[in-house]
């Protein structure tokens, strides 16, 4: 609601009228009287005075109310009271509507959800309208304007590639049953969500393009993870919004949402936020997915193909699930060997979902206009922390890849030295690897014909074996003693006897169905000649089915490790599938090392088995697949990705220091053109916001100012608080601001209390 004050005194004199308050919209001045409702304090009777033409609800605005109805308010909530429940929701989202309503009700009786919509509804039109005097875009201000560190780039500084980087996912946290509030029509509209009509454009658009998809290597990585489930089985669907997919940056700003509607991740969610992205931040995009992989594959064959190849979009799998894919997968997607990315895990998302699922209690039976307010208040909050926190992120991650240097520079010297190698060494081995993974073919027909073969003539010759050794005892010795005077043999020799019979005879039927089944194979195969063991086509066959019997133990023990990454049993795997793998793992050529469980389930990419089953490729003499130049490897491309940090958080540190200036002025010189304009209130509240982002932006500046003290800093040396010394209270500030959280949450644990 939009209201100007006319500077008449709100208690000027005028005539007391009776009956029910505010009968007409606009009244002539008079005073009126009004149920109010405040913090600890409850009036029957509460006299504002209303002046000639003016709204019933802009006179309570000017007292300190808000009434809880349009036209006729006879109860109103002071602003005190809201601002306290608003400013509790944005830090403590699990904190309901209901038990401030209870709180209130226990102290005196309110109507506090109707203004409490009311007073949002006002907060976002002024907040608003400050946008609009600040010249910021909301159609693309999330994407591409809230974190200064992303999105403000500076004239003469370093690019970067990519220039973003950005990570998306799904959450069902927040799911709504359908149905729920369905006597509420309205809409909140959000700046943050994509709307459902955009959406349904990307709606069967992969398979429109089946053509395209099926020249696409279809990715088996995916296979040990299942994130993009279309739907759950077995489950009844009784919500109309299964949870959301979102966006953020790499420093956490929430960049788009999409509501997921009685599905799972669908393609289409990603597809959405993936065009939005490209439209707003252009070229060179970085993308982090746990199915990274597969994204790729399914924005390649949808009508965005040629919009994503031309911004070079680059789409990366997770640190954490990237470990959950095959080697070859790890080594094209992981941001560990990929160009730009630092040591950025883009698991972003699981950061914001942590905090947003406090919400989802609140949220599961509201109607969908408080499902969208709620979330929308929760992830505006959200961005105020991250901005906040924003130069934090800066110096920490700036200590972190200086320790990373420090750390394994001399570890790789020392190596390098021994080794007689070179950084390019590196690098080739992992050329090598890649290479030698691409190559690896899937069992030939030939190979599966020889070693199905050879596995039936093994079980022909073990059950003739067996057979044989039953019948080489040609007779059952009796004495007299085994006989008795009425019934012939005892009891206990007629058992004997009749075994000895059952297991000939079963002997014998289970060699002739082998017989059987070696026949019918040579007949379908036209094996004219039966093989023996000394044909070295048998002996090369079974050699290789013993390496094929090794991979599927180690494919089995793999599938047991992804199972303890989920918290299932750990009895099978020690128990079961390791003592086989180990049995076998002496066997092969060259021998395989033996493991124990604690090592097992230590590797730190489920891709390491990878490298336990090729030992028909020699992979052992392979540079590249020792332990120890596998495990300094690693080290050598963290050390990379350490040093391509520290370059771009020099270019971010510098955005941050550009984008503050900026702000500050275009806050000052918007205040002033608000003035100008006859808009005081305006003016009065952006100056302040100005304020409170001075206070935080001098935070900013002491933290960036230690940054540039660093051991190792090689940024440029920018202006810090010369002009604008911290005030005591701002120092204060900075020690207090990581307090925020749990003083909100002590508060709104205090207030739960006073419920009776």
């Amino acid at each position: 609601m939009d209201f100007e004050d006319d500077g008449t005194d709100a208690k000027a004199e005028g005539d007391t009228i009776s009956g029910p308050l505010f009968s007409e919209f606009y009244r002539t001045c008079a005073a009126q009287s009004v149920r109010s409702v405040g913090i600890m304090d409850f009036s029957q009777n509460t006299t504002v005075r209303q002046q000639l033409n003016e709204p019933g609800n802009a006179t309570l605005l000017r007292h300190g109310l808000l009434g809880c109805s349009p036209i006729q308010p006879t109860v109103a909530i002071h602003l005190e009271c809201l601002e306290l429940y608003h400013q509790i929701r944005r830090r403590q989202s699990s904190f309901s509507i209901q038990s401030i309503t209870r709180v209130l009700c226990a102290l005196h009786n309110s109507q506090f959800t109707t203004a409490f919509d009311i007073y949002i509804q006002i907060q976002r039109s002024i907040q608003q309208r400050i946008n609009l005097a600040l010249n910021r875009n909301p159609a693309d201000w999330h994407m591409n304007g809230v974190c200064p560190c992303c999105a403000f780039e500076q004239p003469n500084e370093l690019n970067l590639v990519p220039r973003q980087l950005h990570s998306m996912d799904g959450n069902h946290s927040a799911k709504r049953i359908d149905g729920s509030g369905s006597a509420d029509p309205r809409i909140f509209k959000s700046d943050y969500f994509i709307t459902n009509d955009i959406v349904e454009q990307f709606r069967d658009d992969v398979r429109n393009h089946l053509g395209e998809r099926n020249t696409i290597p279809n990715p088996s990585c995916t296979d040990n993870w299942t994130a993009a489930k279309s739907h759950e089985e077995d489950k009844i669907s009784v919500f109309e919004q299964t949870g959301i997919f979102l966006m953020a940056c790499r420093h956490g700003f929430v960049e788009c949402i999409i509501e997921m509607r009685c599905s799972g991740e669908l393609a289409k969610y990603g597809l959405a936020a993936i065009d939005q992205m490209l439209d707003v931040c252009g070229k060179d995009q970085a993308l982090g997915y746990d199915i990274g992989c597969s994204s790729h594959k399914t924005v390649a064959a949808s009508s965005i193909a040629a919009k994503a190849n031309a911004n070079n979009l680059v789409i990366a799998v997770n640190a954490f699930h990237g470990y959950a894919h095959n080697h070859q997968c790890q080594l094209a997607n992981h941001p560990l060997y990929l160009n730009g990315f630092g040591i950025e895990d883009l698991e972003t998302c699981k950061w914001i979902f942590s905090s947003s699922n406090s919400v989802a209690s609140l949220i599961r039976h509201t109607s969908y206009f408080h499902w969208v307010q709620f979330l929308d208040l929760h992830f505006d909050q959200w961005d105020k922390d991250k901005y906040l926190e924003l130069s934090r992120f800066l110096h920490n991650n700036y200590i972190q890849a200086l320790r990373t240097i420090n750390d394994f520079t001399p570890l790789l010297d020392d190596f390098k030295l021994r080794k007689s190698l070179t950084d390019e060494d590196f690098v080739q081995w992992k050329h090598e690897e890649s290479e030698f993974l691409a190559n690896l073919s899937r069992e030939s027909p030939a190979d599966v014909f020889a070693v199905t073969y050879v596995e039936e003539m093994e079980k022909l010759r073990f059950l003739e074996a067996k057979y044989g050794s039953i019948m080489s005892v040609p007779f059952l010795m009796y004495t007299t003693a085994n006989f008795t005077a009425s019934s012939g043999l005892d009891v206990p020799m007629q058992e004997h006897s009749k075994a000895t019979e059952a297991e000939r005879t079963s002997a014998l039927r289970r060699l002739q169905l082998q017989m059987n089944v070696v026949e019918d194979f040579e007949h379908r195969h036209g094996i004219g000649e039966c093989w023996i063991p000394s044909d070295p086509r048998y002996v090369q066959a079974l050699e290789y089915s013993s390496q094929r019997r090794f991979i599927h133990v180690v494919e089995e023990l793999e599938g047991l490790v992804v199972q303890r990454l989920f918290e299932l049993s750990k009895v099978n795997l020690s128990g079961t599938a390791l003592d086989r793998y180990n049995k076998l793992a002496p066997l092969q050529v060259p021998p395989r090392p033996i493991l124990d469980y604690a090592e097992v389930v230590g590797y730190a990419a489920l891709g390491e088995f990878t490298l336990l089953k090729h030992s028909c490729h020699d992979l052992l003499t392979r540079p590249w697949a020792t332990p120890e130049n596998h495990e300094m490897a690693a080290k050598f491309f963290k050390v990379l990705c350490s040093h391509e940090e520290i370059t771009c958080l020099n270019v971010e540190i510098g955005r941050l220091h550009a984008w503050m200036e900026f702000e500050e002025k275009s806050m000052v010189s918007a205040i002033a053109a608000l003035n100008r304009e006859a808009s005081p209130l305006l003016a009065s509240e952006l100056q302040r916001q100005y304020a409170a982002r001075r206070c935080v932006n001098n935070i900013h500046r002491a933290r960036l100012q230690g940054v540039c003290l660093l051991d190792g800093y090689t940024g440029a040396l920018h202006s810090t608080l010369s002009s604008q010394e911290l005030t005591e209270e701002e120092e204060e500030d900075e020690e207090c601001s990581d307090e925020v959280h749990e003083e909100a949450t002590r508060l709104a644990d205090a207030i739960t209390r006073i419920i009776v």
